[in-house]
């Protein structure tokens, strides 16, 4: 293998990990949209020179939120175990590895991160409804 179809590999790989993310944000913003009683596709895609992401209202419920908020790091490793066990190749291994590694968007200083810090920090507050 050359080290240019490796880089394609690469950036295949992880552009598939970011969508997959982004997908696992819109499964569960779909299905709550739905439980309350609005439209399933109430949500936007935005995508800007330094990143793509998924908008919504923020829902009652904080866990709702703050599921909404992990599923996006989660979704790409139960994606990547279920694909590996059916083909176990170089690229699924890749994308395995990297799903991995996007739990570092967990980071409090990263989107996700921010996002699930805040969600955390109203329901220790009160503010809201509570769980």
């Amino acid at each position: 293998m050359t080290i240019f179809s490796f880089l394609i590999i690469i950036i295949l790989a992880t552009l598939l990990v970011l969508i997959v993310h982004e997908i696992g944000h819109i499964i569960p913003i779909m299905i709550f949209n739905v439980l309350e009683k609005k439209p399933f596709y109430y949500f936007a895609i935005e995508i800007n020179a330094k990143y793509f992401y998924v908008t919504h209202e923020k829902f009652n419920r904080h866990i709702k939120n703050f599921i909404v908020a992990i599923c996006g790091s989660l979704f790409p490793i139960f994606i990547s175990i279920i694909v590996i066990n059916i083909i176990n190749n170089q690229f699924t291994s890749l994308f395995t590895l990297l799903a991995f590694g996007n739990l570092v968007m967990l980071h409090p200083k990263l989107p996700d991160g921010k996002n699930i810090t805040n969600i955390l920090i109203e329901m220790r507050d009160g503010s809201g409804k509570s769980v």
